[in-house]
């Protein structure tokens, strides 16, 4: 059995993505508006960048803590914390927010919101970025995308 590489070559792949009820968040959706969260699966770069997201985060946490030493350290540690920059962050969370900032459609979040989330809703959070995770795993879709259309729970 071999693999068809002209046949790969030639296919035309599209974005998994599904629609996840967050009825938890009804609250900051729009009146009428059904409570659903978009996520997608990541590329292979993005995915590289998400698992390169824990050394940045001691990298850059270090700077600023190097850079801003002189400063009020009570200031710049709210700063680093609203941003999920901490060196002692886990690095499962920091792995996490890179990832549902990668792969959320809909909304699409900066990173502290992203922070935010993990804070105040840590179980939704959670059950969206092992969605992106398992989305990733599948690859993309051969042909057109789903546009969605399958709604979780």
């Amino acid at each position: 059995m071999a693999f068809n590489t002209d046949r790969f070559d030639q296919a035309q792949f599209s974005v998994r993505t599904i629609d996840i009820k967050v009825p938890e968040l009804v609250i900051f959706f729009d009146e009428g508006e059904d409570a659903v969260w978009q996520v997608r699966g990541l590329t292979g770069h993005e995915l590289s960048k998400v698992n390169e997201a824990v050394k940045m985060n001691k990298d850059v946490a270090s700077i600023l803590s190097g850079i801003t030493s002189e400063l009020n350290s009570d200031k710049i540690d709210a700063i680093k914390e609203s941003l999920g920059l901490s060196s002692n962050a886990p690095d499962d969370l920091v792995r996490r927010i890179a990832t549902l900032k990668a792969g959320s459609v809909a909304p699409n979040l900066s990173q502290e919101l992203c922070v935010k989330l993990s804070d105040a809703f840590p179980t939704l959070f959670y059950l969206l970025t092992n969605k992106i995770f398992e989305l990733t795993g599948e690859g993309k879709m051969l042909g057109e995308s789903n546009a969605s259309g399958e709604i979780a729970t």
